[in-house]
């Protein structure tokens, strides 16, 4: 197999080494697709869909779903079930047509989970197949599909009605941001490094929830100490402290608990409290938005960070706001997909307003880190 160089950090009472190590490719992690998504897209709706594009005016699509053993296949009424040796020769679909298929199934495959199908040699394959017979495969956020589904009041779940709420999403919205299929054996050098930095988010993260083990990280006692007050400052200073971005930044990262804040702390610096850098540079707020707080639809490796920014963070605070927990016994939680359009909407404002304000509170601590 083969390998690639790596620099790797060992922590030891006294001092902090760091050795040249050799790591093997990750040739069976989940997330090996090209992200082909712009920046701009990655903090507006359309990452759920939600704002509606022009149609899809191209060759016929088919809308691709997996399971009970079977790819489900569906095009302007047509349904097949193809057994996967079957479906990976592409005959079902003519010169131009273009594939959508949830980026899960097209993962290379795991012990782990049974949604992937197939080895990167055969994914590998499949996308040789689909250039020599001018096929276009693109890759459905997995995530959203029951949201969809409710969207177009496609009814009840079932393998053949997913595959066809795919190919009906794409007349609705376009391909025109979907990810390419572009099986990879190893990660880029960039996104290996993002990976590290994300364990060593984690850690630092982990620390931060124990009283006894935050006093010994430095990151987590600077912040808490020192950067969690200079840094809201900064903020004020860049935006205007009575702004309504300052507004969003103070509710939302410098809260009581401050779970959030010290989240985007841990992605800008490591656990010495040092900028985190990737060969000798910091990292932009894009690329830290995107692959170390994992801010995209297919967030595979999401990591403590993202808990915490969206699950403690962003989902409490939305439920908070629309109301959308059902009282009595059950204390049950509205689920998104059952959403009005008007919980809808103001759910995807929350949101958008939410990561506006980390990339700005990122901003923010970037600037007081290099002042």
């Amino acid at each position: 197999m083969p390998t690639v160089a790596a620099t790797a950090t060992i922590r030891k009472p006294g001092g902090v080494y760091r050795f040249i190590a050799l790591r093997c490719c990750l040739c069976s992690h989940l997330a090996t697709t090209k992200q082909t998504m712009t920046q701009t897209a990655l903090f507006l709706d359309e990452i759920d869909g939600f704002k509606e594009q022009p149609a899809y005016e191209g060759d016929s699509v088919w809308g691709c779903d997996w399971g009970s053993g079977y790819f489900h296949v569906w095009r302007n009424g047509i349904y097949k079930r193809l057994k996967p040796e079957v479906f990976a020769l592409l005959d079902f679909a003519a010169p131009g047509d273009v594939i959508v298929i949830e980026n899960a199934h097209m993962q290379p495959q795991t012990i782990k989970s049974l949604a992937q199908v197939f080895t990167i040699e055969q994914l590998l394959g499949i996308k040789n197949t689909a250039t020599a017979k001018n096929i276009d495969i693109r890759l459905w956020f997995h995530s959203q599909t029951p949201k969809w589904r409710n969207i177009l009041g496609m009814g009840d779940k079932t393998d053949e009605i997913d595959a066809e709420t795919i190919a009906r999403i794409i007349e609705k919205r376009g391909i025109i941001d979907l990810q390419y299929f572009n099986p990879r054996v190893c990660y880029p050098p960039r996104i290996r490094w993002a990976h590290e930095q994300l364990d060593d988010m984690n850690t630092i993260l982990n620390a931060a929830r124990i009283d006894y083990k935050a006093a010994i990280c430095p990151a987590v006692k600077y912040f808490f100490a020192t950067a969690n007050k200079q840094t809201q400052f900064k903020a004020w200073n860049m935006y205007g402290p009575h702004s309504a971005i300052a507004t969003d930044i103070n509710t939302w990262f410098y809260g009581f608990e401050n779970r959030s804040g010290i989240s985007l702390w841990a992605a800008l610096v490591n656990w010495d409290g040092l900028p985190r850098e990737y060969n000798g540079q910091q990292p932009g707020v894009k690329f830290i938005m995107n692959e170390l707080l994992r801010m995209k639809p297919n967030h595979f490796r999401g990591g403590v960070a993202r808990s915490n920014l969206m699950h403690h963070g962003f989902r409490n605070y939305a439920i908070q706001q629309l109301g959308t927990r059902k009282t009595g016994k059950t204390n049950k939680i509205k689920k998104l997909c059952e959403f009005t359009s008007a919980e809808q909407s103001k759910w995807l404002d929350l949101r958008q307003r939410y990561r506006r304000a980390m990339v700005h509170t990122l901003h923010a601590m970037k600037a007081y880190l290099n002042t």
